[in-house]
């Protein structure tokens, strides 16, 4: 475990509030929005779609049943489907996207919202309703699926709990952190519906230390949770890792002093955070699908901070113009924090459901990033709050060295929070590796 200051810089002037972006005359969305399954597009060139129709599904005869509960993807926009194209993705991966092209009118922008009559449904329409909105779970940095598929990871469990995260995982990221101040009632009201639907017998809320809570907490615990018990428990965020599932367990069993393994912990719990909450209100209550993002945008090239509002399929230089333009020379692009974030060098990269964060750093803060060689320092060792070995698991992975196999299989209790590569002198790609490695084994499972 680090100290934050160790790691990122403290912001003067912190962003408040979400601000709404502009809307983009043209959006290029990711057919890719999940880990493991990419949609097939179901409009061609030339069609017209509406603002929050379906344009792409997951294919049930490429995937077989495991697709079961993938999440759809809408169109942000009214417009015309120009191309179905190649392009980048943010996490650094290429595929293929959907092309529109802005024309038409919309069907909830700037139209009054409706609110439905959700709280006589069932749990199963709960989440029939959240899968149809195309909800995922952005809880980690390195990972993401649909909600429904990870709601059904633990549907057949005994004493589920509902954990949820209202700060970052990756301090440098303040999407959550800033959502949490401005949206609380409508993220509590998203806790609830998914507590029902998982049929939680404890939600547990972790919020940082040095952010009080909205005021409204202690009502909305009372009047919308009801007879379901609810943990609070306070997180010091000045440290780093201190949002992974691991450590938010520990933190658990702290206050309530119970001795429940962390196996066990893993297997009944669903983690979640403050931007699924929100999402999922969304869903239910408005029956508007995931078609929009609420996007961290910083960096020392950038005239100003801001938690945007935008489309799913909005460029980064879209973004980069409403934060006033370059005023130095871009030279790196980090999308989801600083620490555990991936490195993009196109500007033409569109924002997917995952994004949460995008950072333009100047040529000035662009270093050496050449790789060298493993100098057995022991700092990868030294900080990994699991006391795991990057540098052995990695030799492994790169060299073919002969190890020990319990280093292989300790790999895969490996949180990506990044701060083994983060501190390493020769700069080795240790937490990448360690995660193509995880990556490798799970499909070797299946």
């Amino acid at each position: 475990m680090a100290m934050l200051t160790d790691i990122t810089k403290k912001d003067k002037n912190p962003v408040q509030r979400m601000t709404t972006g502009f809307l983009p005359a043209k959006i290029t969305i990711p057919l890719c929005q999940e880990d493991g399954f990419e949609c097939t597009s179901s409009v061609k060139p030339g069609d017209s779609v509406r603002e929050g129709q379906v344009i792409a599904d997951v294919s049930r005869d490429e995937y077989g049943s495991k697709s079961f509960g993938a999440a759809k993807i809408h169109s942000p926009i009214p417009g015309t489907v120009t191309e179905i194209k190649s392009c980048t993705y943010p996490n650094g991966k290429q595929g293929k996207a959907v092309e529109i092209f802005l024309n038409g009118s919309f069907t909830y922008l700037g139209k009054q919202q409706t609110v439905f009559d959700w709280k006589n449904y069932s749990p199963a329409m709960l989440l029939r309703t959240i899968s149809e909105g195309g909800v995922i779970n952005t809880f980690s940095n390195s990972s993401y699926s649909s909600f429904e598929i990870e709601m059904n990871k633990i549907k057949d469990e005994k004493d589920k709990k509902l954990v949820v995260r209202l700060f970052d995982e990756d301090p440098s990221c303040q999407a959550d952190s800033i959502l949490t101040r401005s949206e609380f009632e409508k993220i509590a009201t998203g806790i609830y519906i998914s507590a029902k639907v998982l049929d939680a017998n404890e939600i547990i809320i972790a919020y940082a230390k040095n952010a009080k809570l909205p005021a409204a907490v202690d009502i909305e615990t009372k009047e919308l949770f009801g007879s379901i018990p609810v943990t609070f428990i306070e997180i010091d965020t000045r440290f780093y890792p201190c949002g992974g599932k691991r450590e938010l367990i520990k933190a658990w069993q702290k206050q309530r002093r119970v001795a429940v393994s962390d196996k066990e912990m893993l297997r009944t719990c669903f983690f979640t955070d403050s931007t699924t909450m929100f999402h999922v209100y969304n869903a239910v209550v408005l029956n508007i699908p995931v078609e929009t993002v609420n996007v961290f945008v910083t960096g020392d090239c950038l005239q100003a901070n801001a938690l945007l509002k935008v489309c799913v399929g909005t460029s980064f230089k879209t973004i980069a113009k409403q934060c006033g333009g370059f005023t130095k020379k871009l030279g790196k692009i980090i999308v989801n924090g600083q620490i555990s974030g991936v490195a993009i060098n196109s500007l033409d990269t569109p924002v997917t459901k995952y994004v949460k964060s995008i950072s333009f750093n100047s040529r000035q803060d662009n270093y050496d990033r050449s790789v060298g060689v493993c100098l057995r320092c022991g700092r990868c060792r030294s900080v990994c709050s699991l006391d795991l070995s990057p540098n052995i698991i990695y030799a492994k992975k790169i060299n073919n060295a002969q190890v020990d196999p319990i280093y292989l299989e300790s790999a895969m209790l490996c949180t990506e929070c990044g701060l083994c590569s983060a501190i390493c002198p020769s700069k080795l790609p240790l937490t990448h590796v360690i995660r193509l490695l995880k990556e490798e084994s799970k499909e070797n499972v299946k």
